[in-house]
């Protein structure tokens, strides 16, 4: 069995292991994803695995009130959410460094934490949605070559040229949608003209859009910066996902997978193995199941609350009377608290000009220079990249 299809058959089985509790109906449908890590004896372990295809409205995150801010997750489809635990099991294994001298990922070097000899796969069942979900349909049958959009650019008609024999009649399409300040816009044509390759979208939401960027353009984010974000880079080195292996019998295009996540921003970034295996997922779209389940599972290979059911953000069964019961591990609040803990177990013997308690999430981001340096540079090449608002950010202290 070749690599792609070790990680899926490990992600898949994993999953056919989880009890029933948040997994779709036979009408419904959702996406699987999961990270893998690899150790210096190639052996495979799942350390994060979710499901998820559900995002909040931009009107809905703006309504939230000052106090629960970062309470509840904003965007909750599969990719993202394994990303997310994959961040809970990176605190779980330094906390067990800091305490044990004894971690599965990191060891310590002249009071540095480095990275073993390990590497990290993501697996998705479907591809991302967003840029690389645009992928060109061919007709089997001998065509005029010539055809191709007279309305496309000479770069984008490059991702589009026929293969000999074929012809390309259509597209796969994303429910994705360009970013209102970008100056390119999908057409809305016929067939091929119906996208635009290239622009950053965001996530279609319940009636408005939301202020979640495509899994596309997160994902091509994390090749740039590493998945371990701005405050894990106050520690730990940068994390790149190794390969991305996509499940079978869903649309996939490599020349779509590369041109989303690497291909067009011109940015210089880790080239990843990309890969579609031959194992499939049961419950993906398609055939009977025709509606996206609305509830998610989230599980990181911790030893304590291993496992969450998320249902619009929140916990499975969340009441307003329970708000601070029903945050999940994975929300941004809940993540910063435990960076706070292992941050502070971690600058124990240094000194510290103010306690970290009395600083915000937003704060703290800044305080990670290098990681933020990288990104400005980065934002030359992508500038219309939309900017988090501080309002949603700032406030996230206890």
């Amino acid at each position: 069995m070749d690599l792609a299809d070790r990680i899926a058959k490990l992600c898949l089985d994993k999953y056919a292991s989880i009890k029933n509790t948040g997994k779709p109906n036979e009408k419904e449908w959702t996406v699987l994803s999961g990270i893998v890590l690899e150790n210096h004896l190639n052996e495979l372990f799942i350390i994060s695995l979710c499901t998820g295809t559900k995002c909040l409205g931009s009107v809905e995150l703006r309504s939230t009130k000052y106090e629960d801010r970062g309470s509840r997750l904003s965007d909750s489809h599969a990719e993202i959410l394994a990303r997310r635990a994959l961040l809970r099991y990176l605190y779980y294994q330094i906390e067990l460094l800091l305490r044990s001298n004894s971690s599965d990922v990191f060891y310590f070097e002249k009071e540095q934490i480095k990275l073993k000899e390990v590497s990290f796969h993501f697996f998705s069942s479907q591809t991302p949605c967003g840029d690389c979900s645009i992928i060109p349909k061919f007709q089997e049958n001998p065509v005029d070559f010539s055809i191709l959009p007279k309305k496309m650019k000479k770069h984008e008609q490059n991702d589009f040229k026929p293969i000999f024999g074929f012809q390309i009649t259509d597209i796969y399409r994303t429910g994705a949608k360009c970013i209102e300040t970008d100056t390119k816009q999908d057409l809305h044509g016929n067939g091929v003209n119906y996208h635009t390759v290239g622009p950053l979208r965001t996530k279609p939401g319940r009636g408005d859009r939301t202020l979640s960027l495509s899994c596309s353009d997160k994902i091509a984010k994390w090749n740039i910066m590493g998945v371990q974000g701005a405050l894990l880079s106050l520690m730990i080195p940068v994390i790149h996902l190794k390969t991305i292996v996509i499940g079978g019998q869903c649309p996939y295009s490599l020349e779509s997978m590369q041109r989303g996540i690497f291909k067009r921003f011109g940015v210089d970034g880790i080239v990843p193995n990309i890969i579609q295996s031959k194992l499939s997922f049961e419950q993906r779209k398609g055939g009977s199941r025709i509606r996206p389940c609305p509830s998610s599972i989230v599980w990181c290979a911790t030893p304590e609350k291993s496992i969450e059911i998320a249902v619009e953000g929140l916990k499975q069964g969340a009441t307003k009377k329970r708000k601070k019961l029903c945050r999940l591990l994975i929300s941004r609040k809940e993540l910063f608290k435990t960076f706070i803990k292992v941050y502070d177990i971690f600058q124990r013997n240094k000194e510290s000009t103010r306690h970290p308690k009395k600083l915000t999430y937003y704060i703290f981001k800044c305080y990670s220079v290098t990681y933020q340096q990288l990104w400005n540079d980065t934002l030359k090449f992508i500038p219309m990249w939309p900017v988090k608002s501080i309002y949603l950010l700032e406030c996230l202290n206890f």
